[in-house]
């Protein structure tokens, strides 16, 4: 039977966080695809949470809250419990949720985010939260420590005060180059999917050089646009990006790229 699904016989190097894997493992398994998942990116905490559980003790003097993640959303609760927080305090702010997954994580926690952007980057944001408007709000971000500059820079820009402590860091898991390294010399990768930046630039950190050479026929899918800027700014092609940057959006490309 799984020879007639259109993954079938297709292996896929999976590079996202392993807490988060799981869904789309699951999704390209439905459709017949071989994942192998080995992460070229790790989520940890802060040096300190001071500065988050700080601002969380004020959250009711917040006008706008913005999550751009699942990390985001868990270490927001996490911390909100660990500080004797009321969550009953979320709804009375406007809440942005960046993408489906980062809506559906509050949602398990029973709060529904006030906006989705349409464009799931912080591109997105920015757009529209101009046209709600921002002058005068106060905005809490709790961000990656490596998160682009642009939310900050912009919101700011337009008049309101943004305060965005660091709630996770990334880092590069440590042993998994030389897997890749093996995966990739043996030629049996039809391709590698990649969900952020960060993991396509932590695994050219850990192959080293010459990944251009072992990847002989091996495709690079992308997620999205800030993605594929990334591979293409390294010299190397993007073969696949979804119309939707979405986990589930992105399978379905790739069912249509292996359809024909």
């Amino acid at each position: 039977m799984s020879e007639q699904l259109p993954l079938a016989g297709k292996r896929f190097l999976v590079t996202r966080p392993q807490a988060q894997v799981a869904d789309f493992v699951l999704l390209l398994e439905q459709q017949g695809g071989e994942a192998i998942c080995i992460p070229t990116i790790e989520i940890v905490p802060p040096e300190s949470y001071a500065a988050l559980d700080f601002v969380l003790r004020d959250l009711d003097e917040f006008d706008i809250l913005i999550l751009t993640s699942v990390n985001g959303v868990e270490v927001l609760f996490e911390r909100m419990l660990e500080t004797n927080q009321y969550i009953g305090t979320l709804t009375d702010i406007f809440l942005v949720a960046v993408g489906p997954k980062t809506a559906k994580a509050l949602e398990q926690h029973c709060i529904r985010p006030d906006l989705i952007p349409a464009d799931h980057r912080a591109e997105g944001v920015v757009a529209e939260l101009l046209k709600y408007g921002v002058k005068g709000k106060r905005i809490l971000y709790p961000r990656a420590e490596i998160a682009r500059p642009l939310i900050i820079d912009s919101l700011q820009a337009a008049g309101a005060e943004v305060i965005a402590p660091v709630a996770y860091r990334t880092v590069i898991p440590e042993g998994n180059g030389d897997r890749i390294r093996d995966l990739l010399a043996m030629g049996t990768l039809d391709a590698i999917c990649f969900s952020s930046s960060s993991t396509f630039d932590n695994l050219l950190e850990m192959v080293g050089g010459g990944l251009q050479g072992l990847l002989g026929k091996t495709r690079l899918f992308s997620i999205g646009p800030q993605t594929s800027e990334t591979i293409r700014k390294h010299g190397f092609k993007v073969a696949l990006e979804p119309q939707q940057w979405t986990l589930d959006a992105l399978v379905v490309a790739m069912v249509d790229y292996y359809s024909g």
